[in-house]
């Protein structure tokens, strides 16, 4: 499966502080494993003495997106780019819809090349 993520790029020397340049850095990513997982709010409440609890539904969470993938040190360099910018952005994998994401975590291992990614849904 393809990731496709996107970002308001950052240069190499730039201040992490500093307003990012209008540059989008877009990626690829050719994936082994995309996982999603979304889970619903829920509320329970046990009544004593009563005949059951009430259950109330808050509605769903952000998706969160697991994606694992064998890469060569550019496409590594390449996502870390996305990871250190603004205002990113994915189209996701199963209904082809733009989101807007952030970053939760991202490993690399250049032994075996594996890297490994996080991604939350950002729901406005």
């Amino acid at each position: 499966m393809i990731l496709e993520i996107d970002a308001l790029s950052r240069g190499g020397n730039e201040d992490l502080l500093t307003t990012p340049n209008k540059e989008r850095t877009s990626v690829r990513v050719d994936c082994d494993s995309i996982r999603v997982s979304i889970e619903r709010r829920i509320q329970r409440t046990v009544i004593r003495g009563g005949e059951g609890d009430d259950l109330l539904d808050e509605g769903a969470e952000s998706a969160v997106y697991e994606a694992t993938a064998n890469v060569d040190k550019d496409v590594y360099l390449d996502v870390l780019s996305v990871f250190r910018g603004s205002d990113i952005q994915m189209i996701d994998p199963y209904d082809g819809r733009s989101l807007k994401v952030a970053f939760k975590s991202i490993s690399f291992d250049g032994h075996g090349n594996l890297l490994k990614m996080t991604l939350i849904e950002d729901i406005d």
